[in-house]
Order: C-alpha cells, then sequence, then structure tokens
C-alpha cells in the first residue's frame, strides 16, 4: 500500500517537471521560429534595396550618357576636329543651345591641352594651359567619355564636375578635347541635377552621389554638396567599387538601410538611404500576428502553426524576389529599347518585339549617325532576369559607344566583344548581329556574332544573306568577317531573332523558315503590313495560344520604289 502511494506521489511531481520541459522546448521552437521570421524578412529588404540601387546607378549611367552623346555628336564635326581655329569657335557658337546644358560652359582644348575655343566666351581664356587637368590626362589615353570628381572650375574656380571627350581626326589621330562643366551646389538652374532628381531615387530618405576622393557631388537635401561623404559604416565598404546594402545609423541617430553600388563608367558611388522603419513597416502585422501565435502556442498544435508560418515566411520571400527581379528586369529591358522605329527618306521601318512570360533575353536597338547612316543591332541572350537585363544593356552601351566612333561593323563587334568578355557568364550565350545602312545607296554593311541570317526579298525571290561568327564575350581574341549586301528600290531586309522561327503550335510544329519566307516573297506591301502579315501568320499557326517559350523580333527595312519616291516628290 505504502509503495502504491510513493509511486503516485512521484507520478505527481514528475507531470509538473514534465510539462515545465514540454512548455520551454515548445517556447524555444516559437521563439527560434519568429527569430528566424525576423532574419529572413530583414535579409530580404536588404537585397530588395541592394538590388534597387544597383539598377539605379545602371539608370543614373544612361541618364548621364545624354551629356556626353551631346559632347560627342559634336566632337565628331569636321570643324571641330580640324584645326581651323575660327571654323572651331564657329561651330561652338551654333551648337550653343545644344550645349546650354552645360551651365559652367563648353571648352575645346588642342592636343596640348591649351584652350582652343569656349561656348559662352570668356574673356582672357583662349590659349591658357589646361594640360594638367586630369580630364585631359585621362583623354590622352582614353576613348571613351570621362566624367570628373569634384574639382574647382577651370574658369572661375567653382566646385565643378566635368564631362569630357577625346576629339579625334578621321583617321583616329587625338587632337583635342572637349569638355563639359556642370556647376554644383547651383540645383535651381543645373540640367545635372534635374537629370538625377528625374530619375526619383529613394522614397523615405536622402540620396547621395559620393565622388572618387569621397565628396558629396549631389544629396536630395541640397545641404552636404561639396562636403565630404559622412554615413557611419560607410565610407570604408562604399567607396571601394561594390554593390552592398547596410543597416545603420546616421549621424542623428536613426536607424536606416543604406544601399550602394559604383556607378558604372565613372569614379562615383551611388548611396541611397531609406528609414528601416518605413522600409519595414509592411511586416510589422505579420510579426505581431506570430508574437500572438506564440504567446497562444504554449501546447503542441501551436508548435505546427509556427513551423507552418515559418516555412510560409522562407516561401514567401523567394517568390517575392523571383517576381522582384523579374519585374527589375523587363523594367531595364524596357528601357533598352528604342522608343520609336527611325525615319528614312525613301524607306520604311518597322519593328516589333514580343517577350516570352518571364523576362527575356531579345532586345533591338537604332541609332542615326553623325554622317546620316543608320546603325541597328539585333541580339539574343539564353539567359533570364536579372542577368539576362545586366548584360543587354552592357552590349547596348558597347554597341552605341562603337557606332559614335563609326566604327565599321567587323570592328564594332570586336570591341563589344572585348568589353563584353568579362561580363557574360560561361553557360551564356550571347548572338548579335550588327549593321550599318546607307540610306541614299542603299548598301547594307554588316557583321555577324552567331545571329539568325538575315533574309532579303527582290521580286517575290527571298534569299538569306550569309553570316558567320562566334557569339560575343565567348573569346577575347576574337575577329569577325564584315559582309555587304545592296537593297534595290522596292526591296527589303528581314531581320528576326530564332525565337520566331521555333515559336510551337500546339502539335509541337515550329513555324520555321519555310513559312517566314513565303510570306516575305508574297506580300508587296511596305514595312509595317509585312510585319502584321507575319504576326497574322503566326496567331494562326499557334492557334491565339497564350503560353510563349521565347522572345520574338522581327524588323524589316524596306526601300521605297523609284516611282513611288517620284510621286511624292
Amino acid at each position: 500500500m505504502r509503495q502504491k502511494v510513493d509511486r503516485r506521489r512521484w507520478f505527481g511531481q514528475l507531470i509538473p517537471w514534465l510539462t515545465v520541459v514540454t512548455l520551454g522546448i515548445m517556447a524555444g521552437v516559437a521563439a527560434f521560429a519568429y527569430i528566424s521570421y525576423q532574419r529572413a524578412s530583414t535579409a530580404l529588404v536588404i537585397e530588395r534595396d541592394r538590388q534597387v540601387a544597383f539598377l539605379s546607378a545602371a539608370r543614373l549611367t544612361s541618364e548621364l550618357s545624354k551629356f556626353s552623346d551631346e559632347l560627342w555628336v559634336l566632337a565628331r564635326k569636321k570643324d571641330v576636329y580640324e584645326s581651323f581655329l575660327v571654323n572651331q569657335r564657329a561651330a561652338l557658337l551654333q551648337a550653343r543651345r545644344r550645349l546650354v546644358v552645360f551651365d559652367g560652359g563648353v571648352v575645346l582644348l588642342d592636343n596640348f591641352g591649351k584652350v582652343r575655343g569656349a561656348e559662352p566666351e570668356v574673356f582672357g581664356i583662349y590659349g591658357t594651359d589646361w594640360s594638367g587637368s586630369d580630364f585631359f590626362r585621362e583623354q590622352i589615353a582614353s576613348t571613351s567619355a570621362f566624367f570628373s570628381n569634384i574639382v574647382n572650375g577651370p574658369i572661375d574656380g567653382s566646385p565643378s564636375v566635368i564631362v569630357s571627350v577625346p576629339v579625334q581626326s578621321e583617321n583616329g589621330e587625338f587632337v583635342g578635347v572637349l569638355a563639359g562643366i556642370f556647376r554644383l551646389g547651383e540645383p535651381q538652374v543645373s540640367s545635372f541635377y534635374a537629370s538625377i532628381v528625374r530619375l526619383r531615387f529613394g522614397r523615405s530618405g536622402t540620396t547621395y552621389i559620393v565622388d572618387g576622393t569621397g565628396r558629396v557631388l549631389y544629396d536630395s537635401s541640397y545641404k552636404e554638396i561639396g562636403e565630404a561623404f559622412n554615413v557611419p559604416g560607410l565610407p570604408g565598404v562604399a567607396l571601394r567599387g561594390h554593390n552592398g546594402a547596410l543597416r545603420t545609423r546616421d549621424t542623428a541617430g536613426h536607424e536606416i538601410l543604406a544601399a550602394y553600388a559604383p556607378v558604372p563608367g565613372t569614379a562615383w558611388t551611388l548611396v541611397i538611404e531609406e528609414d528601416w522603419a518605413a522600409l519595414t513597416s509592411s511586416t510589422q502585422p505579420y510579426s505581431r500576428i506570430l508574437l500572438a501565435l506564440m504567446a497562444l502556442g504554449m501546447i503542441l498544435p501551436a508548435v505546427s502553426v509556427v513551423l507552418a508560418i515559418r516555412y510560409q515566411a522562407i516561401e514567401t520571400r523567394e517568390r517575392s524576389r523571383g517576381e522582384q527581379e523579374t519585374h527589375a528586369a523587363r523594367s531595364l529591358l524596357r528601357m533598352t529599347l528604342p522608343d520609336q522605329v527611325p525615319m528614312l527618306l525613301g524607306w520604311n521601318v518597322a519593328a516589333h518585339y514580343q517577350p516570352a512570360d518571364a523576362a527575356g533575353g531579345d532586345f533591338y536597338d537604332f541609332l542615326i549617325l553623325s554622317d546620316g547612316r543608320l546603325m541597328l543591332t539585333l541580339g539574343e541572350v539564353t539567359d533570364k532576369g536579372l542577368s539576362a537585363a545586366h548584360v543587354v544593356a552592357t552590349t547596348r552601351a558597347a554597341l552605341r559607344s562603337a557606332a559614335v566612333r563609326l566604327l565599321s561593323p567587323a570592328e564594332a563587334l570586336a570591341d563589344g566583344n572585348k568589353v563584353l568578355c568579362p561580363e557574360v557568364p560561361p553557360d551564356v550565350s550571347l548572338t548579335c548581329l550588327y549593321g550599318i545602312l546607307d540610306p541614299s545607296a542603299g548598301r547594307l554593311e554588316f557583321a555577324d556574332a552567331g545571329f539568325q541570317a538575315p533574309t532579303t526579298c527582290c521580286n517575290g525571290e527571298v534569299t538569306d544573306l550569309p553570316v558567320s561568327g562566334m557569339p560575343l564575350g565567348a573569346r577575347f581574341e576574337t575577329q569577325y568577317e564584315q559582309r555587304e549586301a545592296t537593297i534595290h528600290p522596292g526591296e527589303c531586309v528581314a531581320f528576326y531573332s530564332s525565337g520566331l522561327l521555333q515559336t510551337r503550335n500546339t502539335q509541337g510544329e515550329t513555324f520555321g523558315p519555310g513559312r517566314l519566307k513565303a510570306i516575305l516573297g508574297g506580300h508587296t506591301g511596305d514595312a509595317q503590313q509585312i510585319v502584321g502579315a507575319v504576326l497574322s501568320a503566326l496567331e494562326e499557326f499557334t492557334g491565339g495560344r497564350a503560353e510563349q517559350e521565347y522572345d520574338i523580333t522581327l524588323v524589316v527595312l524596306k526601300r521605297v520604289a523609284e516611282d513611288r519616291q517620284t510621286d511624292r516628290g
């Protein structure tokens, strides 16, 4: 009897202890789930802002290139690169409306660094020696545009930023430098600041652009321009050309997230501050719900609920990250596509780009050169998302730079290949076709880097132009073969990506080159009508199937028949 009593007492003491231990384990599991959720949501916020800073820096480069493009156009004028002083100053005067964006003025230096001309004209500046300037020394060794750090303006000594391009003769000889000057600290009149504000960086904090010496050349509050950059925890990290995000505090002690990224083509760094509380405000309701579940979760079913919430938070983070990357990639790709097709006398041009459901890698571009010819490029990247968008944006910038320098198609692809070799991942293929059309002669010069062969149509006869060449970024010293074709009045040439030919119908058949050539050979309309006919045939072939596997790109150039040109005249 005594033994039974002792056993009951022992069980009576053991059960409370087991309950306490069980509740402790459950509380530990609940706390672990809460901490994991907080870490996951924090990591997602930081990663998102890091990507935003990276893409914003790329957008800033695209915006800044508009200023260097103005200088490139002027530098390629014959009156500027020839050594006739009167012609050079007249060319600067003629371009004054376009150069008014440089509020500090524009100066032209010869190959010894002496001032040959200025717009607006400044008394006593002609003949002064600027050969010691950083931008002049940089341009001696570089053929790219140069964006300086903060300097004392060479004209009036005020803090300035200088944008410069080399001036080269027809045979590529360095003959001088053309430099545009922006004064800092004058946001009301500065087109430089206006171009930055137009991009609308950040939402709840301050945006900085820091030069290579650590001085602020722009901040969204206009209070620290010209001063040393001073955000705790960042100077030793952000000014080394890296992309990242750091949770820290500002000088007032407020908790912030500072995301930073190098601005391509410059020594500058973009820093975007965001208030941490504002960034995480959307996650706070979920945190409170999780805390309530923890308070009620001292029973076994609560453990399952907490684990399910943790799993859902991780899954949501991955899905959200994928959606954000896809959205960011689509936005960046849209920015690289032309707003409209070029207008050419005696020609009509039409283009169609139809992306797949995922952010794809097709792209095309047009650019009217300074001599009146048309540069056009088409390409495909066998990758998706941000990686593909980065490669496309880099390719577009490299080939546009080659076009501005009036390189031949073969030279342009070889030059772009050297830029792209470090940027293209080993498992990604980047094919491209680069062409230059002389509208008056109908002469098309082109070089190919593994892209789909263009097709010409003459009196119903359809012919594929010969192409050959390795994809861009595969091997550093690749050379490309240049070919030439003449498009006569009434003829057309079509450029298209492989995605058009590989489109499948419900039976698994591909659209193929035969159907495309039949449409091109049997259609006598203008370029837009030809594109419409191809798309109608494609829709009929697929039966209006919503799912699309590949990007589809189609560009058609048709030379107007001579009798139609005469009628228009």
